[in-house]
């Protein structure tokens, strides 16, 4: 009895810390105005649900709907931002995203801010679905303000 009590809590225990892991994150989505993004990204977790993430994403602002012009615009930046949780429901969980960012755009460096949400459910095998809505303020360049909508996945390693 004592070895089925002791194999059932070390199995409970490797499933509780297997949702914890460090996760690789993909998104992509567009943001407005006319800017279609891509984002990768590491999330390291921290306690109570929040986490930290470092990421990279290249995008393209678009001005015409021509092909030709579809790349002129493009940009790239990383940053480092911190998840809070707000909300844990079942099998889901609602962060507050907020950090800086450093970047370039068309060979003009800029740095900004970005805040936002960030709804998360987790699958039975531990990758996750993501739906993030993300403000950027960015300084040092004419596209300031971004926002939109990015969905994705993370694969817990």
């Amino acid at each position: 009895m004592k070895k089925i009590i002791l194999l059932m809590l070390c199995a409970f225990t490797s499933i509780g810390t297997f949702a914890q892991d460090k996760k690789l994150t993909i998104n992509a989505g567009f943001l407005f105005p006319s800017t279609l993004n891509a984002m990768v990204g590491y999330e390291y977790p921290l306690s109570y649900g929040n986490a930290v993430e470092l990421y990279g994403e290249a995008g393209t602002h678009w001005q015409t709907p021509t092909c030709h012009r579809f790349w002129e615009n493009y940009y790239w930046d990383g940053g480092l931002v911190y998840k809070h949780r707000l909300v844990r429901y079942k099998n889901g969980m609602l962060r507050f995203r907020f950090g800086p960012q450093f970047g370039a755009v068309q060979r003009k460096f800029f740095m900004g801010l970005e805040g936002g949400f960030e709804y998360s459910y987790v699958f039975q095998n531990g990758c996750e679905f993501t739906l993030i809505q993300k403000n950027n303020v960015n300084f040092l360049h004419g596209d300031t303000f971004r926002n939109g909508l990015l969905i994705g996945f993370k694969i817990p390693f």
